[in-house]
């Protein structure tokens, strides 16, 4: 079951929306990570074991290059990378003595807001573990919530990680042929809520070859809203949701629109604690970066950088939401 279709069956139906890409056309043929800056490297690693049983030790950073890529020469980075079961891709939890301020947490309806979801077989222990380790929850009710009547045991919660990155937690049976895994994580994908729908597939399939699905209706199921954290008293809040694997891949990311609620753009520089940011394989980078910079994007590095990969080039560019995106493509 693909996470939209379990998290928003009371709320929309999928159906295709934008005619996928020509075989072999997309852009983006790829993903490596999903990226989070993080303030203390230890302490976010020690809570993604307490909580979730995710481990991975802490390492230099592999490339040098990346600092001057990111507007953060100087800094002495340090990452892990959480491996996934099931996901398609990596959670890359970065450290760097660059980053700059830490703000105050991004609300989930707004744009830019990031947050990694984990699919976990029982939300119980988890939850429990959520309470000891003293998250911060954004659910408003505060626990996890029934998100479907026609099947109780569907129930999620969305919470802050100590960087206060979001994490949503959706308890829902492995899929029809997913690979058994031995933890309580069994997959995951990833969400990001967007300032406009028609812009945001501009971007992601106009520019990038991204299959966008997902019926465009608003839903205002009161549940759903619940679990996203907007507050009782706002009759007029509603969302939307659509959804794509990464092109060439089954890495699987949301999208979210809201609507009737106050919302606020969020972005963060690459190193500063929070940063969300992903990182995309593509091919003809140049071109890529010819059709980016005609359409507006924003582009943080200047000309495609050359990092000490000789093979590898990469450059760092904003979505229309705020979130910052690593483009690279391997020549050999």
């Amino acid at each position: 079951m693909r996470f939209a279709a379990a998290i928003f069956l009371a709320a929309t139906a999928l159906a295709q929306t934008a005619p996928a890409p020509a075989p072999g056309t997309a852009p983006v043929v790829g993903i490596l990570n999903y990226v989070h800056a993080v303030d203390s490297l230890d302490r976010t690693l020690a809570f993604y074991h307490d909580v979730f049983g995710l481990d991975r030790d802490p390492s230099p950073f592999p490339n040098p290059g990346v600092p001057a890529g990111t507007n953060s020469a100087g800094g002495t980075p340090r990452m892990a990378v959480l491996r996934l079961p099931n996901a398609g891709f990596g959670f890359e939890l970065t450290e760097s003595s660059a980053a700059g301020h830490k703000p105050a947490p991004v609300r989930r309806t707004d744009p830019g807001a990031a947050a990694l979801i984990l699919s976990v077989k029982d939300i119980d222990p988890i939850f429990v573990a959520i309470k000891q380790a003293n998250a911060p929850i954004i659910t408003t009710s505060g626990a996890p919530v029934k998100i479907d009547p026609s099947d109780p045991s569907l129930r999620s919660i969305l919470i802050r990680d100590p960087d206060g990155y979001i994490v949503q937690v959706v308890q829902t049976p492995p899929a029809d042929g997913e690979p058994a895994v031995a933890g309580n994580v069994h997959s995951a994908a990833m969400g990001l809520t967007v300032g406009d729908m028609e812009t945001n597939r501009k971007f992601y399939h106009g520019l990038l070859g991204f299959d966008l699905t997902g019926k465009l209706d608003f839903s205002t199921a009161p549940a759903l809203l619940d679990l996203n954290g907007v507050l009782n008293g706002a009759p007029t809040a509603k969302f939307q949701v659509v959804s794509s694997d990464i092109p060439g891949t089954k890495a699987n990311m949301e999208f979210y629109e809201f609507q009737g609620i106050p919302r606020a753009p969020f972005h963060l520089d690459v190193p500063d604690p929070g940063a969300p940011a992903l990182c995309l394989r593509a091919k003809d980078l140049e071109g890529l970066l010819t059709r980016l910079r005609a359409a507006g994007t924003p582009v943080l590095n200047g000309p495609v950088a050359q990092f000490s990969l000789t093979t590898i080039r990469t450059i760092f560019v904003t979505d229309p939401n705020g979130l910052n995106i690593e483009l690279y493509e391997q020549t050999q």
